[in-house]
């Protein structure tokens, strides 16, 4: 009986672990529609620095660029391992014709982003 106990404490505090590090910090703001095109596309890569945050804003439109009406923001996480950044929109965005998100890596890694922002 208590190896048992044992047995299942161990396999929870397992998978706990396995689930910890298995997650990605994918967004999705808004939803994508039929008639729906992808008007900016853009991939932002930076490496680790020793116990520093590092941040970035993505703009859209780019200059020179009409801005077209936003319906949906994707922000993939292509590091995984739960050791990805988080992306935050801190102006316009969704029903807009413009949008800044803020990426933001966790202290000491680096971040991989594809963003992706669909309007009509």
């Amino acid at each position: 009986m208590k190896f048992a106990t044992v047995f299942v404490v161990l396999v929870a505090v397992l998978g706990s672990c396995y689930l910890a590090t298995a997650q990605t910090h994918n967004y999705f703001f808004g939803a994508r529609v039929p008639y729906d095109t992808l008007v900016n596309q853009t991939t932002v890569i930076q490496s680790s620095s020793f116990l520093r945050v590092k941040s970035l804003n993505v703009d859209y439109p780019l200059k020179g660029q009409r801005g077209r009406n936003i319906t949906a923001i994707y922000v993939y996480d292509r590091l995984g391992g739960g050791r990805g950044g988080f992306a935050t929109i801190t102006n316009g965005g969704i029903g807009q014709n413009y949008t800044r998100i803020h990426l933001k890596t966790q202290r000491g890694n680096g971040m991989n982003f594809q963003v992706e922002i669909y309007g009509r």
